[in-house]
């Protein structure tokens, strides 16, 4: 009798884990890797923000640093394309390539995801008032 109670107890618990590794989110799905890049995408920018070098570079136009300290703060698998727009929505760096990877690399990939942050505005590097909205595509390459 105490067999038959193991075998059952055993396959209860079998049953259960079995059940739980259903409902959780594995690293490999794209559920998790989108919800991952959003989260890191946000840190960076607001890391960056916090160190005042994200308005820095956007207010003086300056791509070169600004990609630099991107590439620097995301990890080495993750790709990154932002572009600058006003309150608008008027494209601000179009002459500014603030990249990593190509666009095939975009066209390609899996999971794109975009991040919107803002920018108020720094009157240390504008005399006006004027903020910007980032959007930053992430994706793993």
């Amino acid at each position: 009798m105490r067999v038959i109670e193991v075998v059952i107890a055993l396959f209860i618990i079998v049953m259960a884990l079995g059940f739980t590794n259903i409902l959780s989110i594995s690293p490999s799905s794209s559920k998790y890797e989108a919800t991952e890049l959003e989260k890191i995408g946000y840190n960076v920018l607001h890391d960056l923000d916090k160190q005042n070098l994200l308005p820095r570079f956007v207010y003086s136009n300056d791509a070169e640093n600004l990609t630099a300290a991107l590439r620097i703060t995301l990890p080495i698998d993750v790709y990154f394309n932002l572009t600058i727009y006003d309150v608008n929505f008027n494209l601000q760096n179009n002459a500014l390539l603030v990249r990593y990877g190509d666009e095939s690399t975009f066209l390609l990939a899996k999971d794109v995801v975009s991040i919107t942050y803002g920018l108020v505005g720094s009157t240390s590097y504008n005399s006006e008032y004027s903020p910007r909205v980032l959007v930053l595509q992430l994706t793993r390459g």
